[in-house]
């Protein structure tokens, strides 16, 4: 069951007459909670124990865990991880006879049987499962033909070593300046991006508002959901620091006051998915511009890649990102206090822990896992890195990922590169395969006929609500996916409507 969308009041969405037939397949693709995805997203994660446990959430799942045993941080796939413990195992033993017994076993006094060591089940969480998107045609994939390839994707000769084994389902590691792929895991894969969205956010809004504008905070921008500054509705904050916060800080209530800055929520959306769009990010569908899992909002590594690169060329962008504090206005609430203004610091540990990190930005939701986008400068040369669906919050991957990238980018050959703006089309879906080759390759219903216990992905709520209204996944499969965007805010605000109705 996908867990509910948090409740927040935001700008009541419109949409303008006969937007209803710009529906589309992305809005109605469910988010698999199920950990199988690829087997090298899940080297190192602990296996079910069939023990009875606690009810674990649909992004974790049980393992068994030593009572008084420390649960070690998971880094690297490599890393010492919990270890399934056999339920049968016996729950006593004998005493083991003295060193210079005569070795006859008598029967072991009252008390000497003892209790072998205890297991508590613990839920830790699992990688994300990408949403179910098209096969492309390899020649029309943004970036290059094989950057539409599952897994870890390298051109290296054999004296270089694979880039390090990390837990992201995917990642891509490119040149800042030349847009040069060095390497890549599952690029194009479809993710939740959590609050690295909030690249795209900046990128479209810093452009359009002037940063020493005023903003009154609505009621809404305080009601936010997730990481918050602390804004006051009916307060003035200067754009600026709003920016702060939202880049520094992550503040989910400084993105909604600058979308009311632009024009309110839904024209935020629908600006955000026109400037994805422009830079070549097809692969990204926004539907709230804070990055919280709300319908069926998604990007990929190649796009967050590509989203960081065009905004670190704006200098506001990237004059805010490099800050270590920030000071932000204080305020007067509803009863009369007023706050004093306050000192927020970046969140951001890759700033603080690898020489010559530049930016960008974290990101985290249950659904989404851990994601990041990561630049750094070295030699003369500057990367990039982005990472999705990780399932740990630490910066030593991504350093280990820039570690290898500067080491072997000039031993390498590129992947692909990353477009420039308004340079690349969207992809085009390949020619269907044939019963007989979906058969062969494990996807065939004959094949997923011999998989007992084949469940289907539950739908997000957005689907389900499109459900009601008779829509199926072949009826949108045609249609524009940034129309759609717009009707996904306007149904998600009609939704709410009728909620607070009922209350």
């Amino acid at each position: 069951m996908t867990p509910p969308v948090p409740s927040r009041r935001r700008p009541r969405a419109t949409v303008a007459a006969g937007a209803a037939s710009a529906l589309v397949l992305a809005l109605t693709m469910a988010y698999a909670v199920s950990p199988a995805s690829a087997a090298d997203a899940h080297t190192a994660l602990p296996q079910v124990a069939p023990v009875a446990g606690p009810s674990c959430k649909p992004w974790q799942a049980p393992a068994t865990v030593p009572v008084g045993k420390p649960l070690p941080p998971r880094v690297f796939p490599t890393s010492a991880t919990p270890a399934p413990t056999p339920t049968a195992a016996p729950t006593t033993r004998p005493v083991t006879p003295a060193p210079g017994s005569s070795g006859t076993q008598r029967a072991p006094k009252p008390g000497a049987m003892h209790a072998a060591p205890k297991e508590r089940v613990v839920c830790l969480s699992v990688a994300p499962t990408p949403f179910p998107q098209p096969s492309w045609d390899p020649a029309t994939v943004v970036g290059g033909p094989e950057l539409a390839a599952t897994g870890v994707v390298t051109d290296r000769p054999a004296s270089v070593p694979a880039p390090p084994a990390v837990y992201d389902v995917s990642y891509v590691i490119a040149d800042l300046e030349t847009g040069e792929i060095l390497a890549a895991k599952s690029p194009h894969a479809w993710l939740r991006p959590a609050s690295t969205l909030k690249a795209l956010t900046a990128l479209t809004l810093m452009p359009r508002l002037n940063p020493k504008r005023v903003v009154v905070a609505g009621q809404d921008a305080q009601a936010a959901a997730g990481s918050r500054v602390g804004i006051l509705a009916g307060n003035r904050y200067p754009v600026a620091s709003l920016f702060d916060a939202m880049l520094m800080f992550s503040a989910n209530d400084a993105v909604y006051a600058l979308a009311d800055a632009a024009g309110g929520y839904a024209k935020t959306v629908t600006l955000m998915n026109e400037e994805a769009a422009r830079v070549g990010a097809h692969d990204t569908l926004t539907v709230d511009p804070s990055g919280l899992d709300e319908g069926a909002q998604r990007s990929s590594a190649y796009d967050l890649a590509l989203i960081g690169r065009d905004a670190m060329r704006l200098p506001a962008f990237r004059a805010t990102i490099v800050k270590r504090d920030a000071v932000f206005p204080g305020g007067k609430d509803k009863r009369g206090k007023t706050w004093p203004a306050f000192h927020i610091l970046n969140i951001n540990e890759l700033l603080t822990h690898y020489p010559g990190a530049i930016g960008i930005k974290p990101g985290r939701t249950d659904r989404a896992q851990h994601t990041f986008i990561g630049a750094a400068t070295r030699g003369g040369r500057t990367l990039v890195v982005s990472e999705m669906g990780s399932i740990t919050g630490s910066w030593k991957p991504t350093a280990a990922l820039l570690d290898w990238g500067f080491k072997y980018a000039a031993r390498v050959q590129p992947v692909g590169r990353l477009v420039e703006p308004g340079e690349a089309a969207a992809p085009t879906a390949a020619a269907p395969a044939s019963t007989e080759e979906l058969d062969a390759a494990g996807s065939g219903p004959a094949a997923l006929a011999q998989q007992p216990g084949t469940v289907r992905p539950a739908r997000s709520g957005l689907a389900a609500e499109l459900a009601r209204y008779g829509v199926t996944p072949s009826l949108l499969a045609p249609a524009a996916g940034l129309s759609a965007a717009v009707l996904g805010v306007a149904l998600l605000a009609v939704r709410r409507r009728r909620r607070r109705r009922r209350a």
